[in-house]
């Protein structure tokens, strides 16, 4: 019996000692096991570990960190262009192109009335005014009148040549396109006054010399030749604007460079008229004369063909 119990002792210990063999190997290096497989998934397992450390560290950092800058949007739209310039196109301007059918229309209709109360009021001082601008005799009759009630119509009929004219250089001023941006009525209140005070500033002028200088009586009969011929312009321009304001497209142009023609061979007509008037002065006083032709005559011409000029396209 005691033998029996002896080779129990004997066997669980050697079980005992098989068993801690077993241990120590396991805890060992695989003899099977790849080198650079081992070393490759300890690396990996390494950087994941550092990764997710770093990002809790980020975090906590991002949420503790009281010297961290919280960068807000610039409400500034000044502010925000400096900060991140952008290439903007630059903006084209629109031009307002202002509709005169309407407008048209009610000046027709005012030069109607006009010309027809003209005509039927002072029938006979548009005869005698016609026959002064044919005719330099009938031009020193009718002198005579002036300074007189019987010459106050010809004032009547000469700011219906200021109207005509106005309207005359609104319509260039339309069919060329220009200042379209303004109004139809403001600008033909700026085109009356312009040339009324032009027109004054010119007789004004011309009164002065005649006092500072031995020829009031010429300088008197140039006024008057000035007057005259802005009677019969004003019956010249009435057709032309009509013309300018109704007709096709096509023919718009025409008779725009034929009304310059007319208008033109009538300014040199007038120019003529006032050169015989003072063909006697010439010869002494040349200086003051060309003053007077550059400022008065030429200089208001040259500013109007600039401007149409430039509307035309004419160079």
């Amino acid at each position: 019996m005691s033998d029996f119990y002896k080779k129990i002792n004997i066997v669980a210990a050697l079980l005992l000692l098989l068993w801690s063999g077993q241990m120590v190997g396991q805890d060992g290096a695989n003899p099977f096991e790849l080198q650079h497989r081992a070393d490759r998934r300890a690396q990996s397992s390494l950087d994941l570990e550092v990764s997710d450390s770093s990002e809790v560290v980020g975090e906590e950092m991002r949420v503790q960190n009281p010297f961290d800058i919280i960068r807000v949007a610039p409400k500034n739209e000044a502010l925000k262009s400096a900060i991140s310039p952008k290439e903007k196109k630059p903006s084209e301007k629109v031009t307002k192109v202002v509709e005169d059918k309407n407008f048209r229309f009610w000046l027709t209709l005012c030069m109607l009335v006009f010309i027809a109360l003209a005509s039927s009021v002072y029938r006979s001082q548009l005869t005698k005014a016609y026959r002064a601008f044919a005719n330099e005799n009938v031009m020193r009759m009718l002198h005579r009148e002036k300074g007189t009630v019987a010459y106050f119509p010809y004032y009547v009929l000469y700011a219906l040549f200021i109207f005509n004219a106005g309207i005359y250089i609104y319509l260039l001023l339309r069919h060329y396109n220009q200042v379209a941006y303004i109004e139809n009525l403001p600008l033909l209140g700026y085109l009356l006054g312009g040339i009324t005070v032009l027109l004054l500033s010119k007789h004004m002028v011309v009164s002065f010399l005649g006092m500072v200088f031995p020829i009031q009586k010429e300088t008197s009969l140039y006024n008057m030749t000035i007057t005259i011929f802005g009677v019969v312009l004003s019956l010249v321009l009435f057709v032309f604007n009509i013309l300018i304001a109704y007709a096709p497209t096509a023919l718009t142009s025409i008779f725009i460079y034929f009304s310059f023609f007319i208008l033109g061979s009538i300014y040199l007509f007038c120019s003529i008229r006032g050169l015989s008037i003072g063909s006697r002065f010439l010869n002494r006083n040349k200086f003051h004369f060309f003053i007077y032709l550059c400022s008065l005559e030429i200089a208001p011409v040259l500013i109007l063909w600039k401007i149409i000029s430039q509307g035309a396209g004419i160079q």
